[in-house]
Formats: C-alpha cells, sequence, structure tokens
C-alpha cells in the first residue's frame, strides 16, 4: 500500500474528529480500535486554490466512520439537492403536502410536467417537514453530537467505562 500512494502521489489529509475510523464494537479488553480510512489527495489537488478540510463523522450505522471532504472557496455554483425522507411516508400529514403541490397547474410537455410537479412536492415535503419537525431535527442533531463526543472520549482515552459503553450503544441504536 506504502508502494501504490508514492507511486501515485497520494498523501494524507489532515482530519478533524475521531482519531480512529473503525470499531470491531466489542466491549473491554476486546475492543479493537483503528485507523483504517484514510483521505488521499495528489500534490495537485493539495497545491490547488481551494482550502480542504477533512472531517471524521460520528460511527452510527456502521462500525467506520463516514469521512467527509470539503472543498472550501470553491466557486462552482452550489444548487442544494433536496433528497426524500423516509420518515415523510410514515406521516400521514404529508399526503395533504403532496396532493396540494401535485394539483397546482404546471404547463409544458407531459415529463416537465411530471418533473416539476416531484420537484414541487420535494420542496413542500422539505419546508413542511423542517418547520413541522423542527425539534426533531435538533435532537437528531444533538444525538449525533453526544455520540461523536463519545467516540472522541473514547479515541483520547482508550477504553470507555461500563456507563459510557452503555450509553453509546442506546444512543447509537436510539
Amino acid at each position: 500500500m506504502k508502494s501504490f500512494i508514492t507511486c501515485n502521489d497520494l498523501h494524507e489529509v489532515g482530519c478533524i474528529g475521531p482519531k480512529y475510523t473503525w470499531c470491531n464494537n466489542k466491549k473491554r479488553a476486546e475492543r479493537i480500535l483503528e485507523k483504517l480510512d484514510r483521505c488521499l489527495l495528489n500534490s495537485a489537488a493539495l497545491k490547488s486554490s481551494h482550502r480542504l478540510g477533512v472531517r471524521h463523522l460520528a460511527r452510527v450505522a456502521s462500525d467506520h466512520c463516514p469521512i467527509l471532504l470539503n472543498l472550501l472557496d470553491f466557486n462552482f455554483p452550489c444548487k442544494k439537492n433536496i433528497k426524500f425522507e423516509d420518515i415523510w411516508a410514515s406521516i400521514p400529514a404529508s399526503m395533504a403536502v403532496v396532493r396540494d403541490a401535485w394539483r397546482r397547474k404546471s404547463v409544458g410537455e407531459f415529463p416537465q410536467i411530471l418533473n416539476q410537479k416531484v420537484n414541487r412536492s420535494l420542496k413542500a415535503l422539505c419546508y413542511w417537514s423542517r418547520t413541522k419537525y423542527k425539534d426533531l431535527n435538533q435532537s437528531k442533531d444533538e444525538l449525533n453530537k453526544e455520540i461523536l463526543d463519545l467516540q472522541l472520549k473514547e479515541a483520547e482515552f482508550g477504553l470507555l467505562s461500563d456507563e459510557d459503553m452503555w450509553l453509546l450503544k442506546t444512543k447509537i441504536d436510539a
């Protein structure tokens, strides 16, 4: 691996977040923490005018930390993508939001009309969810922060106490 990295002019980018990116999710002495995942960039990327930021996110649904690479000062126009949240389908009130958005008139060819209605529905659901479930999103962000704090504590001090291990497990399973 070292030979591959050297031959391809790759360099590891420093990061913020948990020191270890993988955990075998076992307890006490059987628990293993390692830095398996890395963000590698070539010299051209490192010399670019963009500031790079790498963050290890909290391990929640996997035994690996997701790695987020931010390109700061990137002047390309950024359009925010709206993604459908599965939770919306389980909330009966969301059907009314979609129905109202879908009923609005659209013009153009059938594929254009369909695209307009789908985009309008997604935007309406996103806005509705943000206003209606603001507390839920804040709780989710707080939970992720608490998980990350416990994982940082584990990386810094080694093993967590039984109470902290139980707390981490319950927060991840929440």
